[in-house]
């Protein structure tokens, strides 16, 4: 049984890492101004015609089973408004969230809707909440923003380093964030670690057999194989332009967090 979490606050889960990470972003005050005037009247507006145009709209009409998950997902983690829901025509087990506001939009590929179970798609939707109680969403669009638009032009690439690097190690912490929200959507740490796993590629034929002790075994050999100077310093460069984290780290830091007593809290209130 889904407990509804009502009155869940944003801080009650949120990585520490994440938090750290988004007040030093915070400090380029004129840079998150523009970047918040562009994207309203650019990009965003741009993304979501486009998914108004060529995708499908998920709502109570048109696919009720699946509209009526979503919006126990977004009901159990107390999220203030329902976000439109978007399913486009892919079988890597993605999605992703835009939008500015109360006018977000979340895009699920097919395949999370096919491969997944259901307590699993609530994990990966749960995460995309996530992003939106927390409001992760506009700083994302920034660091697009910044990907996109500005490397192209000539000269901006170095001065916007700094910022872009500090909004990519931001991200990959919010991932974090956002996979504790996944959590709490589906309540259920063996759903979320299967999907993380399939995510992370495991054959569709092997579903049947995913064991969450696999995924974690990973992770602790990732961990332990990577521990001197040069390896750590790989890691590191390897990762540095990158929004999310290795899958396997998320997967360690999700079961930490759910073997603590911070979890057992918000789930128990």
């Amino acid at each position: 049984m889904i407990k509804h979490l009502t009155h869940l606050r944003p801080s009650a889960y949120e990585h520490e890492f994440d938090r750290n990470a988004l007040e030093k972003v915070k400090q380029f005050t004129f840079l998150n101004k523009v970047t918040n005037f562009l994207l309203n009247w650019t990009s965003v507006k741009w993304t979501m015609t486009n998914y108004q145009g060529s995708c499908f709209r998920v709502t109570s009409q048109s696919c009720p089973e699946l509209y009526a998950l979503l919006e126990d997902v977004a009901k159990t983690l107390d999220l203030d408004y329902m976000p439109k829901i978007y399913t486009e025509w892919s079988y890597l087990i993605n999605a992703f969230t835009t939008g500015f506001r109360e006018n977000t939009m979340i895009s699920l590929n097919t395949g999370v809707i096919d491969l997944l179970k259901e307590e699993e798609v609530r994990f990966v939707v749960g995460h995309e909440m996530g992003h939106i109680k927390s409001g992760h969403v506009l700083y994302q669009q920034m660091l697009w923003y910044f990907s996109d638009v500005i490397d192209h032009i000539p000269g901006a690439g170095l001065v916007n380093l700094p910022f872009k690097l500090a909004l990519l190690y931001w991200s990959r912490m919010a991932e974090f964030t956002a996979d504790r929200a996944g959590l709490l959507a589906c309540q259920d740490i063996d759903a979320a670690l299967n999907a993380i796993t399939k995510m992370a590629g495991v054959p569709q034929k092997y579903f049947v057999q995913t064991d969450k002790k696999n995924l974690l075994r990973q992770a602790e050999e990732f961990e332990n194989e990577n521990q001197d100077f040069w390896e750590t310093t790989i890691r590191e460069i390897a990762i540095l332009d990158d929004s999310h984290p290795w899958l396997v780290l998320r997967a360690a830091e999700l079961v930490k967090w759910y073997e603590s007593d911070v979890y057992k809290k918000i789930i128990n209130s």
